[in-house]
């Protein structure tokens, strides 16, 4: 008993200690273990109703428009690779296409998985696997928030 009561001790006032200093504070366990992903999205514009957005989505038929609050972003593009990014960047540029970068944090786990696995081939791959992939990637996005 000797032996155990130190142990006892110690996990009781590391519990209070603990409960005291997280008590009056926000703190959510899911956001602290939830997958997540840094990322910078290829923006093609910032909308106030859905028909805007639509219309631009239609220009660009690998884009996904998200609501964000009151407003329906169109991106064109979602990467997490910096090298993929520089070379989406210029392809872009080259196609002559107004985009602005945003970094986000991806939460959907379908876009996630995607980035994951379709980055590395992006990084070699000529522009027209760069578009194709990014169509792929797009599409993965199920909904779920940014």
């Amino acid at each position: 008993m000797k032996k155990v009561f130190p142990y006892l001790l110690s996990l009781f006032l590391g519990g209070i200690f603990g409960f005291m200093l997280f008590k009056d504070n926000y703190f959510n366990i899911k956001e602290v273990f939830a997958n997540t992903l840094e990322a910078t999205a290829f923006q093609l514009g910032v909308f106030n109703n859905e028909e805007s957005a639509l219309l631009m989505k239609n220009n660009y038929k690998d884009s996904i428009i998200i609501k964000d609050d009151d407003v329906y972003r169109v991106y064109f593009s979602i990467l997490s690779n910096n090298i993929v990014i520089a070379k989406m960047e210029k392809y872009l540029i080259n196609q002559k296409i107004n985009y602005y970068l945003k970094n986000i944090t991806i939460t959907d786990k379908n876009l996630i998985t995607a980035l994951n696995e379709y980055e590395k081939v992006m990084i070699e791959g000529t522009n027209d696997i760069l578009v194709s992939i990014n169509g792929l990637i797009m599409s993965s996005y199920k909904g779920d928030t940014i």
